[in-house]
């Protein structure tokens, strides 16, 4: 189970297209009686998956209909995030949790259907959003449109947590410090020396550091930017401790005095704002591209171009697919009702050759396909 995917594992993920690929993807609920009606939906939609499988005597069939016991775990649909992907080729089944609804679809063919989960993987239209103060530190994701809590075994977490008590006799606490890249080492950590005010300041810099490695480990690898929502003092404390880190912007405000359902009109809002300031910016940095014929808004084109590992930013500007087929030895792409999905096609490359994707929102462009080459 994949909670949340990033860049490099949907990249690894695209390393199990073996045969015949099976991609299910459905939005989910997360909470309320609505919950009851995740089994059934994916029961239809593993049905769906396995009429066509029969259809082509697909070897994976027998995958298939086992996949559909899947619809009697009530404790696996009663844990589940804003959506759910499944993919399934031979000898592998990944099943992925996601921080939006992907929308419903089924498709079998050469190829997993990653395009719905791409850009939000790569972390260019997400916002991480830690909302700090001096007693707890939540961490959420929004895209503009949903935002969501990330509860797991680290979040969200309290500053009794991570700063025990400690014997006045023993005036150090150790703690293991992963490093990022891999690997670990073993780092002693001083703090909470003498009584009073020292104590309390000593025990807070300890804390907020903590909070910022765990943050820190988060975003590495990633193209997503930070957020924190705190009071001036809380947040200038942060940023003094953890000077590695870059935010984006810091909201001033006490994160603990505002309700749920505040807090998250507040981070949305401004993951939307956000996000259409990165679309005009990347619509810019597109036109001067092109200009230069360094990028292009022509399907064929870029379709080829992402097959050759020529594009370091791919653009989705619509979610329908386009069927076609797209053969790079002969570099000709051409549209058939049916082939395959070709903005998928494009998706993976990009993927593969170590590119972006981006999904420009509120219909920021009129073509469903554009790219910024590397050359």
């Amino acid at each position: 189970m994949i909670a949340f995917p990033t860049k490099p594992q949907l990249i690894e993920l695209l390393e199990h297209e073996q045969g015949e690929c099976v991609s299910i993807l459905m939005g989910t609920y997360q909470s309320g009686r609505d919950t009851n009606q995740n089994s059934i939906r994916f029961k239809n939609l593993v049905r769906q998956a396995s009429d066509e499988a029969r259809k082509q005597n697909s070897p994976l069939l027998p995958k298939l209909e086992e996949l559909a016991n899947l619809s009697r775990s009530s404790t696996f649909w009663q844990h589940q995030a804003a959506g759910l992907a499944i993919y399934v080729s031979e000898n592998f089944e990944e099943r992925v949790l996601l921080s939006h609804d992907p929308g419903e679809s089924v498709s079998i063919g050469p190829e997993f259907n990653v395009r719905p989960i791409a850009s939000v993987a790569c972390g260019e239209t997400n916002l991480m959003t830690l909302a700090l103060s001096w007693e707890r530190a939540r961490l959420f994701r929004s895209n503009g449109h949903t935002t969501m809590e990330i509860e797991d075994e680290i979040f969200p977490l309290t500053m009794d947590e991570l700063v025990t008590a400690r014997d006045p006799e023993k005036q150090l606490q150790y703690s293991s410090h992963e490093s990022f890249g891999g690997g670990g080492s073993e780092t002693v950590m001083y703090h909470g020396h003498g009584n009073g005010e020292d104590k309390i300041k000593a025990d807070r810099r300890a804390y907020l550091s903590r909070v910022g490695e765990h943050v820190s480990k988060r975003l590495y690898n990633t193209d997503q930017q930070l957020v924190v929502i705190a009071t001036e003092e809380v947040a200038g404390h942060f940023d003094a401790a953890t000077e590695s880190l870059e935010l984006a912007q810091c909201i001033h405000v006490s994160p603990d005095g505002l309700t749920d359902s505040q807090l998250d009109a507040r981070i949305t809002a401004f993951a939307k704002e956000h996000n259409q300031h990165n679309d005009d910016v990347i619509v810019n940095r597109l036109g001067s591209a092109m200009a230069d014929d360094q990028g292009s808004d022509d399907l064929k084109e870029v379709v080829l171009a992402a097959t050759e590992g020529r594009v370091d930013t791919l653009l989705l500007g619509q979610d329908q697919p386009i069927l076609g087929r797209c053969d790079a030895t002969s570099h000709q792409v051409t549209l058939d009702e049916e082939g395959n999905d070709l903005l998928n096609t494009a998706v993976r490359h990009t993927l593969k050759s170590g590119g972006t994707v981006r999904r420009l929102q509120d219909n920021s462009s009129t073509h469903p396909l554009a790219a910024v080459f590397r050359y």
